[in-house]
């Protein structure tokens, strides 16, 4: 595989700036959502950080639902 020089990454980064950085704030603030709904020890088995992502979201849903129906048993979910 050839090398890529530092022009290369240089350009690269300043074409995707906007969009590294949205992604690296949806990264922290996914975190942060993670550690309050679901604890700072929180720990899933997901091979890859799309399914962990996936986990962790079923996870906040679930939690999330037992919380709603507690306010609102009225209401389905």
């Amino acid at each position: 595989m050839k090398a890529r020089s530092y022009e290369f990454y240089k350009a690269f980064y300043d074409k995707n700036r906007i969009s590294i950085l949205q992604y690296q704030s949806l990264r922290k603030n996914f975190q942060k959502l993670v550690t309050v709904v679901l604890g700072k020890d929180y720990y899933n088995y997901e091979m890859d950080v799309y399914e962990c992502d996936k986990q962790c979201c079923k996870d906040i849903a679930n939690r999330s639902k037992g919380f709603l129906h507690r306010i609102f048993p009225k209401i389905k979910i």
